[in-house]
């Protein structure tokens, strides 16, 4: 989930303790909601030394790290500041497990019991980054400061921190209760991508048989039975194509979206010396912008010639027949 989704839910979770708890305890809850994320600044040594757990939504998304991490620091806290150890902990644990939350939530896998257990965990009720959830709670923190500074009173942020708590626990409602009743009647091949806006979704499909594997992506709404058919798409078992997508999606579990999402769609391109397979995740699908993995390998040699990761246009490589 986005930063500033984030820090609003922290400060959500922040004002209507201000009065309760104390200053020391109340900001290091406030802090710990964000502090997860700073294993971003961890990923060039993640990548560089192939360390997965510094990697952006791994070890420190977990709610046993958090809970011995929130400690030590309480520790240091409640001496420097001669505060309530305890109080301090709980409150710093609450403001990190709101983050783990958040971010299991989304499509994205996290470890929430790293160190004791590295299997990974979602719900997959929203997307890992929706941007107009981001654009949304981008505005409400610019509303959010711009009142403090011009009017902070206590009672104003109060009854307007309690509006927004019931904006944002009705959306994650609704989005979670979509995920149930879609999920209940979906097949084992199928899974559920949530789309931007909690009023469309889509359906993912992965059938193997005998004749090799298709891969189908449709669109459907909430309020109608209207139904769009994205993709289908098949290989053919034993093909050359088949191989090469094995290959490639083999290559593609050393990427970090690709470990913690699996909704893979497929493309390729054939030349005289080369095939180019692009592997697009429904977990990122959009009408502007997927993420993707484009592999180059050499037919003669089937090794790898080049990739890249990125985000491009889905219809780009549709339309270009891959």
């Amino acid at each position: 989930m986005d930063i500033f989704t984030h820090i609003i839910i922290g400060i959500l979770a922040y004002f209507p303790l201000i009065l309760t708890l104390s200053s020391e305890a109340v900001l290091f809850l406030a802090a710990m909601a964000i502090f997860p994320d700073i294993d971003l600044f961890f990923e060039p040594i993640s990548r560089k030394y192939k360390l997965y757990y510094l990697s952006h939504r791994a070890g420190t998304h977990s709610y046993i790290f958090g809970l011995f991490f929130t400690g030590i620091l309480s520790l240091i806290i409640s001496i420097l500041r001669n505060g309530l150890f305890l109080e301090i902990w709980i409150a710093g644990f609450i403001g990190y497990s709101i983050h783990v939350s958040l971010d299991l939530f989304t499509a994205s896998k996290i470890p929430i019991f790293y160190p004791i257990s590295k299997k990974e965990f979602r719900l997959t009720a929203d997307r890992a980054v929706n941007p107009l959830l981001f654009l949304f709670s981008s505005i409400n923190f610019l509303i959010l400061f711009s009142f403090f500074h011009t009017n902070p009173n206590y009672y104003f942020f109060r009854t307007l921190t309690s509006i927004y708590s019931y904006i944002y626990l009705g959306y994650f409602g609704v989005r979670v209760i979509l995920r149930i009743l879609v999920q209940v009647r979906l097949q084992k091949h199928q899974h559920y991508v949530p789309g931007i806006l909690p009023l469309f979704y889509f359906v993912y499909e992965k059938i193997i048989n005998e004749e090799g594997i298709t891969f189908k992506l449709k669109k459907k709404f909430v309020f109608s039975s209207k139904r769009k058919e994205i993709l289908n798409h098949k290989i053919i078992k034993e093909s050359e194509n088949m191989l090469y997508y094995e290959l490639a999606e083999k290559v593609s579990q050393e990427y970090r979206f690709f470990h913690k999402w699996n909704s893979i769609i497929p493309f390729f391109q054939e030349s005289e010396n080369s095939i180019h397979f692009v592997l697009i995740l429904a977990e990122s699908y959009s009408n502007k912008s997927s993420y993707f993995l484009s592999i180059i390998f050499d037919k003669d040699t089937k090794q790898i010639k080049f990739k890249k990761e990125g985000f491009g246009s889905f219809k780009k490589w549709k339309n270009d027949n891959f």
